[in-house]
């Protein structure tokens, strides 16, 4: 023994940064206002560890998820040109030519090659309930999650015909949780989705006798007595506490697809009107 005191080498660990959950909701031309948000949080410092997306949120999501860059899908979304992707006589996207588009923008990617953990909901029109995607191509996984009824074949996905997420699952705030996320923040733009679902159950109930091959698929679904409640994926979870911002867009339709800037700036402001709320929350004072 030399007397001496030994001293410690180890030095105290930094706080470990917050880790956020974000889930993007459906909405159509209204979800351009999800990189608004996203682009305000990573300019804040916030750090997003997983990202969750249904329909147009589906896209948004895994743009940000592949490589975790937000000034990139910034670049590609205000170079997105609507019209080479749909369809001549309705204003929906073709399946065939926006996932080809995808895939191509994400580079072929799979859920296992994202930067940051990416989960893609859909439902599921056999169970009549909402279904994550969480493994295989990404692209495909966002043209389930965006397959509109009757308007698009649904697509089949490991033995499960799989169709527009907001039929069962809006804003999936319980799929942006995750072991070690200290907070959910939604976006919500969605504008009249359960009053759409019921539009189109009443469609298929006059006209469902009509149709025949895949259609038949949204017939039965909307005829079953047990359809999932659009939003009820809002009710509040004991933990991770969640935030759930609506994004201010006025007049920006579902189908305004040239208002992208407008919408992004939309959500920049809806994160700066509550982010004090945030980091509050956070516990970053």
């Amino acid at each position: 023994m030399s007397g001496r005191e030994e001293r410690s080498t180890s030095h105290p660990q930094p706080p470990t940064a917050p880790r956020i959950g974000v889930a993007l909701s459906s909405g159509g031309a209204r979800g351009f206002a999800h990189v608004g948000v996203l682009k305000a949080l990573h300019e804040a410092g916030l750090q997003v560890a997983t990202v969750a997306g249904s329909s147009m949120g589906s896209i948004m999501a895994a743009g940000y998820a592949v490589r975790g860059d937000i000034a990139e899908l910034e670049r590609w979304v205000l170079d997105f040109r609507a019209r080479e992707h749909m369809r001549r006589l309705v204003p929906v996207m073709d399946t065939e030519r926006i996932t080809t588009f995808l895939d191509r923008v994400l580079d072929g990617a799979r859920f296992a090659d994202c930067a940051v953990p990416l989960a893609i909901v859909a439902t599921d029109l056999e169970r009549r309930e909402p279904t994550t995607l969480t493994d295989g191509p990404v692209a495909l996984a966002i043209a389930a999650s965006m397959a509109m009824p009757f308007l698009h074949r649904p697509v089949s996905w490991q033995g499960r015909r799989l169709a527009e997420a907001a039929l069962s699952c809006p804003l999936p705030t319980a799929q942006a949780r995750a072991p070690g996320i200290d907070l959910v923040i939604g976006s919500m733009v969605s504008q009249g989705r359960p009053r759409f679902a019921t539009t189109v159950a009443g469609l298929s109930g006059t006209v469902g006798r009509a149709l025949t091959g895949w259609q038949r698929q949204y017939v039965d679904f909307f005829r079953a007595r047990d359809l999932p409640v659009p939003g009820g994926d809002l009710l509040p979870d004991p933990a991770p506490p969640t935030v759930v911002l609506a994004p201010e867009l006025g007049r920006i339709g579902a189908v305004d697809f040239h208002k992208v800037r407008d919408a992004i700036a939309a959500g920049e402001r809806a994160v700066a009107a509550r982010l004090d709320e945030i980091k509050a929350t956070l516990g970053l004072g």
